[in-house]
């Protein structure tokens, strides 16, 4: 296409684009070029919309952005002797303004190395399982199993559920795999001929088609064959250091559980830290045909599997979603399959989005990142107004330069290109400093956050382009007001000492106060989270969760033992009682099916099994009633203990009322309600109290699924005794097992370490944002006292004292903190509010915080104003009016 013919062309591109190509390319080959990008713009338009061809013709230009094409702009002497011009003004201006260059450089070096340091947590939280080839067809099979809002909603599945759906739906199904780890704490593992063995948190049984859903790395062993014959094991490499040290563990024998074992067909990476799930071994799922009698259960109502699958490419979640209802309706019991919804959770979206029930392990938050990159964005801000702020004021003392300059022949453009010059440099020197900071407090903010972070992460593409992108901006921002306003003024007016109006002062105001809201904004949001983390760690939770030990023992034979170590443990003085639970008091609970008096067909409860002296054990008061009694042997078939929230939700008058109502059990007349304990958080605090069945079961076979844990509660003041006796007992009724505890208080703590990593981490940035704003203010202080010297020292001879002159400095800044204060509470209270309505359990919203964060900041500032007027009482009229 000729130039003419592209020229006039009836669909004009957009034109800045062609200007920009003009602009850079060389001659010799613009004409080619031009033609070329023409050409297919007229293609596009005639099969495209106008705005998508216009954006490809502008993609054309910037990929045509290469060396060949570029002018060639050799630099002449004087434009070199200009270059090393700026360079040497800037440096003078640095070393002649120490006090504002520095604090300039750390006040932006320091907002910037905090912005760094949250967008490398961000960026980490973002990429939870993304590095998996499939990750975006990926998706885990939920169960929603809910009556009335009574139930669960599960991150789990039945055994059978996974393969029927790669049978019912192949064709849109590509891969199916199932992970089970008995919903136990830890497992045993043993190495018997290195005389090891250990409890493991981290094992799993997995489908051998682990591989083809997960991209997990196998450094040894073939993933074809890995796990499909029974009794394979995958071991993690710090696994291998840990039991076989430095052997092959290849074809070695681990002992499972003590009763199975297991050959080592595989050596796996170590899971990478932005997985949603941590493992150290797997488990061929074929060898859990052992310890359910030669098969799989076929039972649709135990849900104890997570369940992944891949679609295959061009399928619709939506698509398969439709046809889930009937699936459930096929295959689920008739007592439950109306109360059964499946879904679908994206793979990527586990870690930051998912709050279920029977996670494997507890997840992230979205809310978190959003409230950091928050906080990144406001200590960033402020320290971007402090540069912007203290520039545009030190530029001021500079208009007589500029005068000399503009007398000397200096145009308008080389002043301008001076100062942003100047800018800009100043900006990226205070980003090399950030870096170094970053560097320095990486291992300390990787240990705060739980991350592996390496600095090597800014070399990513987004990090590299987005603070070369944060530097230019920053710098041509602040660069803008001495670049256009000084280069302006008039040379005559400059160096006859004529009084120039002081430009951006209302600016400048504006900076200082929306600097300040957002610091007493920060302040504030800081002090609610940190109260409502100390609400939710020492509520009272309806239940003593203090010196109580947990001791793991589910798929152990402590059943047939559990008598025997109970006589032996409370035969020690510092042992007070013990029970058996199913789950961690007060973190999970299970569901299971039930029909009370006046009900027409059942529906699911939370359920808790338990053994006898659990009421005592943890202390859970009786609102009617009585707790189950040894004496009573038909307590474990015939009688249930309830909460008092199901007493309410069933209408019952009281809870003496709801003794002796009578219930059925998958629609069988079990027997009646015996006991009403008062309400307790059997979840987590994040989540309202629900109606609650806590039945006893003593059978010893209980403890392979149902029982899971021992609860002990000890002498507070012995505890090193009451352990080591306890240890005592479990080595005189199971001595081949090793002995494992935690305490609850510790595990319930873990609950909430969510809203302790954020209460951490605002903390500490809230504080380096008051610090870098009270460094502007310093600053700003600083170029006050400077521009009233003379004034200052007439007030000094008619005579005004140190405290008049503390009030003459700080009167403006203390209005604009006022004003900012009087800003920042509507906006921070409505934030918290709207944080807090995400907890079942939540602190009412005190005006102490804020209150605390407005005296913190009118401290802070008068103490830096302070230094100023202490200063300035000290100078000597004399030297300061000789010359008037």
């Amino acid at each position: 296409m000729q130039e003419t013919e592209y020229i006039k062309s009836r669909h004009k591109p957009p034109q800045w684009a062609d200007r920009f190509l003009c602009w850079f390319c060389h001659d010799e080959h613009l004409e080619i070029l031009r033609g070329d990008v023409y050409e297919l713009y007229e293609e596009r338009i005639e099969k495209m919309r106008k705005w998508r061809a216009d954006f490809f013709f502008i993609l054309d230009i910037l990929g045509l952005c290469r060396p060949f094409a570029f002018k060639k702009r050799s630099q002449t002497p004087t434009q070199i002797a200009m270059f090393k011009n700026y360079l040497k003004i800037t440096y003078r201006t640095f070393i002649k303004q120490k006090v504002y260059s520095f604090l300039n450089v750390s006040g932006l070096a320091i907002g910037l190395a905090c912005c760094m340091l949250i967008c490398f947590y961000i960026y980490d939280e973002l990429s939870y399982d993304t590095f998996h080839s499939k990750s975006h067809r990926t998706y885990r099979v939920l169960e929603k199993f809910e009556s009335e809002g009574v139930g669960e909603h599960s991150a789990s599945l039945p055994f059978p559920t996974g393969p029927a759906l790669k049978l019912d739906y192949g064709r849109q199904v590509e891969q199916v795999v199932r992970f089970f780890n008995f919903q136990s704490p830890s497992l045993a593992l043993a190495n018997k001929a290195a005389d090891k063995g250990f409890n493991e948190p981290n094992l799993f049984f997995a489908d051998s088609t682990f591989f083809e859903v997960f991209d997990f790395e196998l450094i040894a062993g073939d993933k074809e064959t890995a796990l499909n014959e029974p009794n394979s094991i995958l071991i993690t490499r710090s696994m291998v250091k840990k039991y076989f040290e430095d052997e092959d563990p290849m074809g070695k024998v681990l002992e499972f559980q003590g009763n199975q074992n297991l050959q080592v067909t595989g050596v796996l990476e170590d899971t990478p830290t932005n997985a949603h799930f941590k493992f150290d071994f797997i488990v061929s799922f074929s060898s859990l045909k052992k310890s359910f009698g030669g098969g799989y259960p076929t039972t649709w109502y135990w849900n104890p599997c997570w369940t992944y699958i891949v679609l295959e490419e061009n399928t619709n979640k939506e698509d398969l979603l439709t046809q889930f209802p009937d699936f459930v309706q096929k295959y689920f019991p008739d007592f439950v399959k109306d109360d059964i919804t499946l879904e679908l959770q994206p793979l990527e979206g586990i870690h930051l989005h998912s709050k279920l029930d029977y996670e494997i392990t507890a997840n992230s938050d979205i809310k978190n990142v959003y409230i950091f990159g928050l906080v990144a964005i406001i200590v960033l801000i402020i320290a971007s107004i402090n540069f912007i702020n203290l520039s545009t004021a030190r530029a001021n003392k500079r208009a007589k330069e500029v005068g000399v300059r503009k007398s000397l022949g200096s145009a308008k453009s080389q002043l301008i290109n001076q100062f942003i010059f100047e800018s800009v440099l100043l900006t990226f020197v205070s980003l090399f400093v950030a870096i170094i900071i970053v560097a320095l407090v990486l291992p300390g903010f990787n240990q705060l956050t739980e991350k592996t972070v390496s600095l090597a992460i800014l070399l990513e593409p987004i990090f590299l382009f987005g603070l070369i992108g944060a530097g230019l901006t920053i710098g041509l921002l602040s660069g803008f007001y001495p670049a256009f306003v000084l280069s302006s003024f008039k040379t005559v007016s400059v160096l006859k000492n004529n009084h120039l109006k002081t430009s951006g002062l209302n600016f400048r105001r504006l900076l200082v106060t929306s600097q300040f809201a957002i610091s007493i904004m920060l302040i504030i949001g800081t002090l609610i989270v940190l109260s409502q983390l100390n609400f939710l760690q020492n509520k009272d939770a309806g239940f003593d969760d203090k010196n109580i030990v947990m001791v793991p023992v589910i798929q152990s034979p402590m059943g047939n033992h559990y008598e025997n170590f109970k006589t032996a443990a409370l035969q020690s003085p510092h042992i007070k009682s013990m029970t058996a639970v199913e789950e961690i008091v007060g973190a999970k609970f299970q569901v299971g099916n039930y029909t009370f008096e006046g009900m027409d067909k059942s529906k699911p409860f939370p359920r808790f099994n338990v053994r006898h002296d659990f009421v005592e054990t943890m202390n859970i008061p009786l609102a009617a009633g009585r707790a189950y009694d040894e004496a009573i042997q038909t307590d474990d078939s015939l009688a249930l203990i309830v909460n008092e929230t199901l007493v309410k939700s069933m209408g019952w008058e009281s809870a003496e009322a709801a003794v002796g109502k009578r219930f059925n059990f998958r629609g069988e007349l079990k027997g009646q309600i015996v006991g009403v304990v008062e309400d307790y958080n059997f979840a987590s605090k994040h989540h309202p109290i629900a109606p609650l069945v806590i039945t006893l079961n003593t059978h010893p076979g209980a403890f392979n699924l149902f029982i899971k844990y021992v609860a002990v509660k000890i002498e507070g003041k012995q505890m090193q005794a009451a352990i080591s006796d306890l240890e005592n007992a479990w080595v005189s009724v199971l001595p081949e097992r090793p002995f494992d505890f935690f305490f609850l208080d510790d595990t319930l703590n873990d609950s909430y370490k969510s809203e302790q990593k954020l209460s951490s981490v605002t903390l500490i940035f809230s504080v380096l944002a008051i610090l870098v704003a009270c460094l502007g203010l310093f600053g700003l202080a600083t170029f006050s006292v400077e521009q009233r010297t003379k004034e200052i020292g007439v007030r000094k001879v008619l005579g005004i004292n140190t405290s008049q002159i503390l009030m003459l400095l700080s009167r403006e800044f203390m209005l604009l903190i006022g004003i900012a204060f009087v800003i920042a509470i509507p906006l921070s209270y409505y934030l918290v509010n709207e944080w807090l309505n995400g907890f079942a359990f939540r602190v009412n919203i005190a005006f102490w915080p804020f209150i605390l964060a407005g005296l913190v900041t009118f401290l802070i500032s008068i103490a830096t104003i302070a230094y100023h007027a202490m200063k300035a009482s000290a100078i000597n009229p004399v030297e300061t009016l000789k010359y008037e």
